[in-house]
């Protein structure tokens, strides 16, 4: 038995003497709001989407293209054509082209598109928002969980050491005659029933502490001495405003509003396909070239050659005196600019009737998005008359059990009292001491619920990321 205590109290020596860092709840959420990765990727995504907000991304901007091309070509040829170069060609060509294109109109769809870029924006926003909400309420729950596995150790602590001193007591009145060897080894199984659930309940309490520093990024096995305690300050909330605040505020409905503008922006943009299109097109051109052959030249010796006959009569030739003609290798160059403007109107006047499916579709997908915002309504409505009915009874369970605490601590003090006078029996104390035990984890799981009700209200009524000033930075 006492190498068992001697266990006992050197883990509860070990467990206590770790380094612990003071956290408070408001330290655990900007920690987790820093360190936890999926808040970090949607402030990344809120980064891409404000970036492609722009007139640029959305087509209003003229497109500016700088063409360019070497080419090269190497020809064997004995032509036909007696003005061509016969022999080994050799070909070189660098063109260049600057060209601009500028839609001048499209059936406003790119204004249409600059909309819709801002609805994404918008849209990326509201995802970041949802996110870091949702870590905000796992935040809270994880650290009132902590909190609550904390006192119900602190409640198996005192229930142990009380415990103990009955233990030591019997063993005392035993050594004296007054208590029989029954009588100790009752309390000797009530002190170790008691250390074994304070080990268990130390154990769980740790764990909380694990899966807080998984929501926070943190270091897994790092320990905190928790500041905030866990106790309730009873606040009433009208159902009327609760509702007033979702309707306007509940993050899940206003990206679904979104969502719903996206929808009635796809159809303008199949509309968009009824229109016309307008696009200007100017730019400069130009080339240089070479032409590397073998070109015939006049250059030779003077040579007399018959070019015809006079009246067919071979007697008398027509003759040509000049120099005689040779082959010289050498290279020619050239060049070519110009510029152009032009206009180009396109109009689809039939492509089956896709335009019109395209634009029926959409308006049949804008009609889905409006009745998926009214049944989230309603589901949201729901989720907040059951959260609110829970929410006030359990404010009327914080004060019952409180009730119950106070009395069963009275009840157990002074059932100690008669149990030392002889008036009470050890199985009725142990009755007593249980009751109370029972009662002060009631009372702190009563506390605990109630204040995550508390939190799910503030989820759903909007108000989590401005308790904590937590919505994600724009641009």
């Amino acid at each position: 038995m006492k190498y068992f205590i001697g266990i006992v109290f050197l883990f509860f020596l070990s467990v206590n003497v770790q380094a612990q860092e003071p956290l408070s709840l408001a330290r655990a959420i900007e920690l987790g709001l820093q360190n936890n990765f999926d808040v970090q990727i949607q402030k990344l995504e809120v980064d891409i989407a404000s970036g492609n907000n722009t007139w640029g991304q959305a087509g209003a901007l003229p497109t500016v293209n700088l063409n360019g091309n070497f080419n090269n070509n190497i020809n064997y040829r004995q032509p036909t054509n007696p003005f061509a170069v016969p022999g080994q060609n050799i070909s070189d060509n660098v063109i260049g082209q600057l060209d601009v294109q500028f839609v001048l109109f499209d059936g406003f769809f790119i204004r249409v598109s600059k909309r819709r870029l801002e609805q994404l924006e918008e849209l990326s926003y509201g995802n970041a928002t949802l996110v870091i909400e949702s870590t905000i309420q796992a935040i809270i729950l994880g650290y009132y969980q902590a909190l609550l596995e904390r006192e119900r150790t602190e409640v198996r602590r005192r229930v142990m050491q009380f415990s103990r001193e009955r233990y030591s007591y019997v063993k005392l009145r035993k050594e004296l005659g007054g208590a029989i060897t029954f009588d100790v080894l009752q309390a000797q199984n009530d002190y170790l029933t008691d250390s074994t659930n304070y080990l268990l309940t130390e154990q769980v309490y740790r764990n909380t502490i694990r899966n807080l520093n998984l929501i926070l990024n943190e270091d897994i096995n790092k320990t905190y001495e928790l500041t905030d305690s866990l106790e309730f300050i009873d606040e009433v909330y009208s159902f009327d405003d609760l509702r007033l605040k979702m309707n306007s505020s509940n993050t899940n409905l206003r990206n679904q509003f979104i969502n719903q503008e996206l929808f009635r922006l796809s159809t303008r943009a199949a509309m968009a396909d009824r229109y016309p299109t307008l696009t200007f097109s100017a730019g400069a051109n130009g080339s240089l070239d070479w032409l590397n052959a073998n070109f015939g030249s006049n250059t030779g010796p003077e040579v007399t050659t018959t070019v015809g006959y006079v009246n067919g009569n071979q007697d008398f030739p027509v003759t040509n005196t000049g120099p005689s003609r040779i082959l010289i290798n050498q290279t020619n160059d050239g060049y070519s600019y110009g510029a152009y403007g032009n206009f180009i109107l396109r109009y689809t006047l039939f492509n089956g009737g896709q335009i019109n499916r395209n634009i029926e579709n959409a308006k049949i997908r804008e009609r889905i998005a409006q009745l998926d915002t009214d049944q989230l309504k309603l589901s949201l409505e729901n989720d907040l008359i059951i959260t609110h009915e829970n929410y006030n009874l359990l404010r009327q369970l914080v004060e019952i059990a409180n009730v119950k605490l106070k009395a069963a601590e009275l009840n157990l003090e002074l059932g100690n009292e008669r149990y030392k006078n002889g008036a009470l029996s050890a199985i009725d104390l142990r009755i007593v001491q249980e009751a109370y035990q029972n009662a002060a984890l009631e009372n702190y799981l009563a506390i605990y619920s109630v204040l995550a009700r508390r939190t799910d209200l503030i989820r759903l009524t909007g108000g989590l990321v401005d308790q904590y000033n937590a919505r994600p930075e724009r641009n």
